[in-house]
């Protein structure tokens, strides 16, 4: 079973999002209940992402809220914008061979999926942001 990056991502996106209920869930187990294949083997990628997120969340979240207007907080965003926002935070931040403009472009394409029009924008809006502060 062949999987690519932007398929890991929305496994992640998915992972993410359930351990916000189940922060003891198990990734192999999890993982192949997402793929309805009891012989899936989870890529590494998918565990560096979910890993990398968990792990790295205070500063991923820092990151995030000093980029909020002034009227928002982290406890305000929506769920699913948050969980997107941190994995391209992340994929930008700590993972070398992910060009930002990529993990953006896969941020958008997972609010495509799991949020609604507006967030694309703020999505795009924050990401590219941090994107041109980081280059400077």
């Amino acid at each position: 079973m062949k999987i690519n990056r932007h398929q890991i991502r929305e496994y992640v996106f998915q992972t993410l999002f359930a351990m916000q209920s189940n922060d003891e869930l198990n990734l192999d187990y999890f993982f192949k209940y997402l793929t309805n294949n009891d012989e899936a083997v989870a890529p590494d990628y998918y565990k560096e992402l979910v890993n990398g997120v968990e792990d790295n969340k205070e500063k991923i979240d820092k990151t995030i809220e000093s980029y909020l207007d002034s009227k928002w907080t982290l406890n305000r965003l929506n769920k699913s914008d948050l969980i997107i926002l941190e994995i391209a935070i992340y994929e930008m931040k700590f993972v070398e061979n992910v060009p930002a403009k990529v993990a953006i472009n896969e941020a958008l394409e997972l609010s495509k999926n799991f949020s609604d029009d507006k967030s694309i924008n703020f999505i795009n809006a924050i990401l590219d942001k941090i994107m041109n502060d980081t280059e400077k």
